[in-house]
Order: structure tokens, then C-alpha cells, then sequence
């Protein structure tokens, strides 16, 4: 609408008083009529109405900014107006500057915050543009335009400068005003690791290995974490990249040496990492082996042709496997067994020196652990001493401060006496000498892991003992938190806008505390603190797949967690198209008839239909996928016709989830029984008339 072109006798600024003759320069080819109007600060004057006159003499009584309009229109014409024009004009030395002001929402900020400046004008009719200053440089932020606020970020550390210039939209300079503002942006705290730890202990392949990191920085900012992973071969591999998680969990599945870089930075940062650290650690292939007892079931000596049987309690490993090789008058080698215990019959006398050696039977080694006792056999026949049972009130895990029961079953000898000591760490914690009493008792009162010896012997004879059984047992300050089941709904898979209820079933609830960690499609979008409750519920509004991880401890412990449970839950937006049917709306068909077919279903969610005929054996789309659940068509020729629906709920992008096909047959209408025809007296010649 902008195709008049207004001039003026002389140029802006002019002085007050000063005589302006405002004229058009160049018009459309058309005749026009034209009105003059004059605007300041928001008020309009008009100078000459609607006329025929293409100039006027204008003489402003006030200093300041004017915008002088022209509008025109057909003398035909039923608009307001059919062209206008303006044009900036200026009276007298102004004092007052374009932009009244520029404020700030805010002065300080952080490196990665934003800010947001907006200039104070009442009118309309400018232009802006913005420069921020970068190492006593002036860089455009955002060229000129009509929009009077510029947001940025604060990405450099100290005080900064922003330059807003501003003009008239149709002015050819290249500013007209313009003001400075400053702002300050402060340095973050620098994010600086200052933990990085292994959790889980041993560190064994295809087990889950866990890893905890702590930061020091603002805990205003949000900082992120990068895992890389880096072999012995130094091939890198990145098992997570920058997120708010701090704990990172992973399965090893080949042993040997690696390092764990973590990467951490403030979100914000421009800097590739802010602080990183990193963690050395060995995956093996097992828990070290470790033979925690290696016993017989007699005591030395023994008499000749007497079986004893050796027995070994060992710890670690995958597949364990155990030699026993005795040597002496008679040398005997098991091999290498399954069998934790191993039988012998001593049938020469003489003093032997029996060695265990245990294995994984994935070891190349000649054994990777190993413990000897000695053994003398002699010709002195006498009732063995045997220890049949040792009975403990408590064999799980046993509290400090509970009192532990033992009881001994030994037969043999003569008069048997009993000795009791306990250990810790291979040094003694109590012992309690030789004498008739079968049971004894005692209360830890620190945590570790402690060893019973039972030694058994007979009143009369001479040696330490005839006899010993050893039973080891673990003493907690408290009893660790463990989960037995999660249970929930035994259904195939929820839908959206369906309560989920996980229950977790476990021992001690009472002590024990649990937190629960929600994931869709592998991203984490809860997690609880620590709580008390043993119930979790959650309404998916999405559908995918839904893991819960439920992490328990005592709340004594000092771990980040005692055990975990995870289940895996799958939920759909809406229940699988089943049972799709197609009913007509007759039972008898016939040409230039119409039928209708209607389909239905069970299932689903906003379901659509596709239809297809089939006709003179070839099948055709006659309608697209739609909501519309009904299809109706006209036979034109007699015959067999199939009619197919495809239906599937409105979001899904496979092709289909169910269908169904029905066959219709059509006949002529007019198609007469010639036995009906016969038994009402009508001629060949009749039929011929009625058939045709």
C-alpha cells in the first residue's frame, strides 16, 4: 500500500515556526483523493481531509519528532483508504532521544544464565538493533528490527556492555540513537570432583559394577557426568555421555585391566569438562578363591583300613574343582574333582602329610589355593572319636550383642571332653578349655566374620584333641536389607492411564529402608529418596517400557544400597484389535441394490478401518483408512464378490492388527423358479417374457 512517495520543500531538522510545504512526490497512475495527517508522542492531527489537493503548507508550533501521513483512495472507493504513506520529520535542537531507557531484568548473572533487555519507547515506528562487547570488540548480537527486547547468555566471566542503537523504519542512516547498559556476569564455581569410587566389591565379569561419583560446585547449577571407558589396549568406549546421573552401572564380560574416566562439567559450560578424574580397577573373571577349612571327620592318628574322610570348605570361584594328594608309606592323588570331600582308606601305618589344592576349572594354573594337615596312621586298634554334629541357634547373620548357642554331637572314645575357641581376623576373641559341657555361648559384641573351632578329646588321651569341627559365621552391626520378591499384577502388559502397584516382600521391614527408581525406555524419569514405604505406585501416561528398580538398605548402613530388584513392565497406549467383524444389512443380494457393510471390533484406540473388494477376482481399495466403520456399494453384474476390512488403532504405523473377509453372492433380481412358474399354469413362451 506503499506507493506514494511524500516530499517536503525543505529538509528535517527545521526550526519552530518554520513554514513546511508537505507535497506528493509521485502517485499511482489512477485518480486519487487525499488526506494529510501530522502525529506526535501518540496524538494525530488532521491537516486536510479527503480532497483533490496534492500539497499543503504545514507550520508546527512545538520542538519534536513528527510523522507526517498521507492517505489516498478512490473516489469510487468504499474503504477507509486504499494507499498510505509516512515520513519522519523533525523540529527545533531535541533534547529528547529516541530510546527513553533500556532495562534490565536483571544486573548480575552467572556464566550459562540468561538476560533479557527491553527498551523503554512510547512510540511506534522503530527500528533496533543490538552488540554485545567481546574482548574490546563490538560483535552484532541481532540485527535491525521492529522488536524492542534481546535475550541472551552470559557466556565470559566479568563485566559486560550492550549497545542498543535505534532509527525510523524509513530512515537511511545508520542510527539515530543509541545507549549503553552494563551488566555483570560472575565466574561459577568451578566444578571440581572430589570422589570417584568403586561400589560393588569384587569387581567380577557379567556382574554389575557400580560406580559413584561426588562433585563440589553450586548447587543452584545442574552438573553433568561423562563415562568413558578405556582397555588395557587403550580402545576407548563411552558408556554414558553427559547426564545428571552420578552412578553409573555396567557388566564387564571380558577380566583384566581398565580405567574409568569421568568427565564433569557445569551445564552451562563452554568448556569441554570443568574437572575429571580417574579410576583404575581390575575386573577378574571370579571372586579369589580362599579354602577357609581343611579338616577330617577323624582325628590323627587313626588305625589302618579306617575311612576317613578329608573335607574342604572353600570360597570364590565359578566352578570349583579339588586334588587331594596324600603322601607317605602309600601315595595317593584324587585328581582333580568335583567333590569337596574326598575319602580315604588308610591301609599302611606310618605318619602322612595330606595337601589340598583347589582351582576354577577355567584355570590354567597348577592350583590356586592350597593348605596341608598332617596324619599319622598306626596299628593300635581303638574307638575313633567323631564329631557328628555341631548345632547353632543362629546360622545366618548374627547381630551384635546376641548371645550364639552351640551345641556338639560327638561319639567315641571314653570319656570325651570339649573345648570351644573362637577367632577373628586369625587371632583369638574367647576360648573356653577343655571340659564336660557340650554346649557353649557367646555374644559378639563387634562385627567381622568369626570362626568356631570345636575341638573334641578323650579324657585320657594325650594329644591336643581327638577331634575338631570349625563353623564360621558373619557378625553385622546390622542385618543387611534384602529383597526376596517385587510382586506385581500377573498380567502381560498395562495400559496408559492403569495404576501399577509393585509390592516388595522382604524380611526385617522394619529397619529397613527403600528407594525406587523409575525408567521409560531406558530414560530415568523418577527417582524417591530413601523411604520406608514397601509399596510403589505409578500411572504410565506413555506407553513403552517401564522399569522399576528397587534399591533397599538398613537404615543403619553406611552403603549407598544393600541389594536391588529390578522388573521390567510393558504398557500400551491402548489393548490389541481383536474380534473384528462385518455385518450386512440383508441377507439376500441382488444387482442395482445397494448393500452396506459395517465393521466392528473389540480393543484398540481410535480405531480406523480400510475396505477392499474384490470383483471379478481382482481386489480393489475402495476406501482408505478412516474412522468411518461402514462401506456401501451397488452390484452392478451377478456374481461372487469378497469384501476385506483392515483395522488398527489411529496411531499405530503398522499396516494392520486384524481384518476380516466376507463373500457375498449376487443374483438378478428377477430370477424366477420354473417350478413355481409350472404349478401356476404359466407357458414357456410366458416364462421366457418373465425370466427375461
Amino acid at each position: 500500500m506503499n506507493e506514494i512517495i511524500i516530499g517536503c520543500n525543505i529538509e528535517s531538522p527545521q526550526d519552530k515556526d518554520s513554514g513546511v510545504k508537505v507535497f506528493i512526490l509521485n502517485e499511482p497512475s489512477e485518480k486519487l483523493l487525499y488526506k494529510f495527517i501530522v502525529g506526535m508522542d501518540g496524538s494525530w492531527e488532521t491537516l486536510k481531509d479527503f480532497g483533490e489537493e496534492k500539497s499543503i503548507q504545514w507550520k508546527p508550533e512545538k520542538c519534536g519528532n513528527y510523522i507526517l501521513m498521507v492517505q489516498a483512495k478512490k473516489e469510487d472507493s468504499t474503504k477507509a483508504f486504499d494507499y498510505v504513506s509516512r515520513k519522519h520529520f523533525s523540529i527545533g535542537e531535541l533534547n529528547e532521544k529516541l530510546i527513553k531507557n533500556v532495562y534490565l531484568d536483571k544486573d548480575n548473572i552467572k556464566v550459562g544464565e540468561k538476560i533479557t533487555a527491553t527498551v523503554a519507547n512510547e512510540n511506534e515506528g522503530f527500528m533496533y538493533r543490538y552488540f554485545l562487547k567481546e574482548k574490546e570488540n563490538w560483535v552484532l548480537a541481532k540485527d535491525y528490527s521492529t522488536s524492542n527486547s534481546f535475550t541472551w547468555t552470559g557466556s565470559t566471566s566479568g563485566k559486560g556492555e550492550l549497545l542498543v542503537q535505534c532509527k525510523f523504519l524509513d530512515s537511511d542512516k545508520s542510527f539515530e540513537d543509541a545507549i549503553k547498559v552494563y551488566f555483570n556476569v560472575e565466574e561459577i564455581e568451578k566444578v571440581e570432583i572430589i570422589n570417584f569410587k568403586c561400589l560393588t566389591s569384587p569387581i567380577i565379569i557379567n556382574e554389575e559394577l557400580v560406580f559413584s561419583v561426588e562433585a563440589k560446585c553450586d548447587d543452584s547449577r545442574t552438573t553433568l557426568y561423562k563415562f568413558i571407558r578405556i582397555n588395557n589396549d587403550g580402545q576407548t568406549k563411552c558408556l554414558q555421555d553427559y547426564s545428571t546421573k552420578k552412578l553409573l552401572s555396567y557388566n564387564e564380560s571380558s577380566s583384566g585391566k581398565y580405567r574409568l574416566l569421568c568427565l564433569a562439567k557445569d551445564m552451562y559450560s563452554d568448556k569441554e569438562y570443568d574437572d575429571r578424574a580417574i579410576l583404575h580397577y581390575t575386573v577378574i573373571p571370579y571372586e579369589p578363591i580362599r579354602i577357609e577349612s581343611f579338616t577330617s571327620d577323624l582325628a590323627s592318628p587313626q588305625v589302618i583300613a579306617q575311612n576317613i574322610t578329608l573335607k574342604a570348605i572353600a570360597k570364590g570361584g565359578r566352578d570349583l574343582r579339588y586334588r587331594y594328594i596324600i603322601e607317605g608309606n602309600k601315595n595317593e592323588d584324587s585328581g582333580y574333582i568335583r567333590n569337596s570331600f574326598f575319602q580315604w582308606e588308610a591301609k599302611e601305618s606310618g605318619d602322612y602329610k595330606i595337601t589340598l589344592w583347589v582351582k576354577d576349572i577355567s584355570s590354567k594354573e597348577k592350583y590356586e589355593a592350597c593348605k596341608t594337615l598332617d596324619f599319622t596312621i598306626d596299628d593300635i586298634l581303638r574307638e575313633p572319636i567323631k564329631i557328628n554334629e555341631v548345632i547353632l541357634n543362629k546360622t545366618e547373620a548374627v547381630l551384635t550383642g546376641e548371645e550364639l548357642l552351640i551345641k556338639t554331637i560327638a561319639e567315641g572314645g571314653i570319656k570325651l571332653l570339649y573345648s570351644f575357641i573362637v577367632s577373628k581376623d586369625g587371632e583369638d576373641y574367647c576360648k573356653e578349655s577343655y571340659q564336660e559341657k557340650v554346649d557353649f555361648s557367646f555374644t559378639p559384641n563387634e562385627a567381622g566374620r568369626f570362626q568356631i573351632e570345636v575341638r573334641v578329646k578323650d579324657k585320657y588321651s594325650e594329644k591336643n584333641f581327638d577331634a575338631h569341627y570349625i563353623v564360621s559365621i558373619n557378625v553385622y552391626d546390622y542385618i543387611p536389607a534384602s529383597i526376596d520378591y517385587l510382586l506385581t499384577e500377573p498380567r502381560e502388559y498395562y495400559l496408559v492411564g492403569d495404576q501399577m502397584v509393585v509390592d516388595v516382600i522382604m524380611r526385617d521391614t522394619k529397619n529397613t529402608l527403600l528407594k525406587y527408581v523409575l525408567s521409560i525406555n531406558g530414560h530415568k524419569v523418577e527417582e524417591t529418596e530413601y523411604v520406608g514405604s514397601k509399596r510403589y505406585i505409578v500411572t504410565p501416561k506413555c506407553s513403552g517400557k517401564y522399569s522399576i528398580k528397587v534399591y533397599c538398605k538398613n537404615e543403619k548402613s553406611n552403603k549407598e544400597f544393600d541389594a536391588l530388584k529390578e522388573v521390567n513392565l510393558m504398557v500400551k497406549d491402548a489393548p490389541p484389535i481383536m474380534n473384528t467383524l462385518l455385518r450386512c444389512d440383508k441377507v439376500n443380494f441382488y444387482c442395482n441394490e445397494p448393500i452396506n457393510v459395517t465393521a466392528q471390533c473389540s480393543g484398540g484406540k481410535d480405531v480406523v478401518y480400510e475396505f477392499y473388494l474384490m470383483e471379478k477376482s481382482e481386489w480393489i481399495l475402495v476406501q482408505s483408512y478412516s474412522k468411518k466403520d461402514f462401506y456401501t456399494f451397488i452390484p452392478f453384474i451377478k456374481g461372487k464378490y469378497k469384501i476385506l476390512v483392515l483395522a488398527k488403532s489411529g496411531y499405530k504405523k503398522k499396516s494392520y492388527e486384524d481384518y476380516c473377509m466376507i463373500e457375498i453372492k449376487v443374483s438378478d433380481k428377477f430370477l424366477l423358479n420354473k417350478d413355481i412358474l409350472l404349478n401356476l399354469n404359466i407357458t414357456e413362451e410366458e416364462m421366457k417374457i418373465l425370466s427375461f
